[in-house]
């Protein structure tokens, strides 16, 4: 498996260092014709908004399997060539290198929704789902103050947070660490089961650091996810890491 995916929560945490909007990525294929400045190479610049506002294209965009955001005007990623892991060849990924130059904290948020759910429309899985779910989330937190909060996209991102314990339940992503327990001296990779960093997610604040989807004390959250047909038991610390969801039956 590609370094790429497995450092995908790293990745997030530790956030990005280019500030750049406009930037040059390399991808799969383009309409230009390659030149000798390029190397044969094809370039596209992508302008990346830097706005925490955010048009809905539709009411289930990123959401499962909703494509509209394929057809937004204001998606920069539309013709980007996002390619995702295949176990045949795994070195041909570039999710996570076009995913880490986005610009960190809120000024990425938007282009952060756009890149994952584009993902998410053309390849349906859990990983893009969280990742859409999140950026949501982030976007929230950018676009609130103590005054007003805003409403649509919370309502998406705990949309998006749902889509993922009902469509992609038992799907996890891949976190690499410890090399010095391999005997030849590489990380170790183990899965972490998404549908629990999404409970912790809405559960916990220090989780994201974003302002909380459901307001009030963390309690109300097992509620909200009991309504969702799902029982949680909270991870404790320090770690975070022992936390278990269930389907709720009665």
């Amino acid at each position: 498996m590609s370094n790429s995916k497995r450092n995908s929560i790293g990745l997030l945490v530790r956030g990005n260092l280019m500030l750049l909007f406009g930037f040059a990525i390399l991808t799969a294929g383009g309409c230009e014709s390659p030149n000798d400045a390029t190397d044969g190479e094809v370039i596209n610049a992508i302008v990346l908004p830097s706005d925490v506002v955010l048009n809905l294209a539709c009411a289930n965009v990123g959401i499962a399997s909703e494509q509209c955001v394929l057809g937004d005007p204001e998606n920069p990623y539309v013709t980007t060539a996002i390619v995702e892991f295949n176990v045949n060849d795994p070195d041909a990924t570039n999710k996570f290198d076009l995913f880490n130059v986005i610009p960190a904290g809120p000024t990425g948020a938007k282009a952060r929704f756009y890149f994952w759910a584009t993902a998410l429309a053309r390849r349906q899985s859990g990983e893009n789902q969280y990742y859409t779910a999140l950026a949501l989330h982030e976007l929230f937190d950018a676009n609130s103050n103590v005054i007003s909060q805003d409403e649509i996209v919370r309502e998406q991102a705990l949309k998006a947070y749902r889509s993922l314990l009902d469509n992609f339940f038992g799907s996890v992503t891949v976190f690499e660490c410890c090399p010095g327990a391999s005997p030849i001296g590489e990380p170790v990779a183990f899965a972490v089961p998404l549908n629990e960093l999404v409970a912790d997610a809405l559960y916990r604040t220090d989780r994201t650091g974003y302002r909380r989807l459901v307001d009030g004390d963390p309690i109300l959250v097992l509620e909200v996810l009991l309504d969702w047909g799902y029982a949680y038991q909270p991870a404790n610390p320090p770690n975070y890491d022992d936390g278990v969801v269930s389907v709720a039956e009665f």
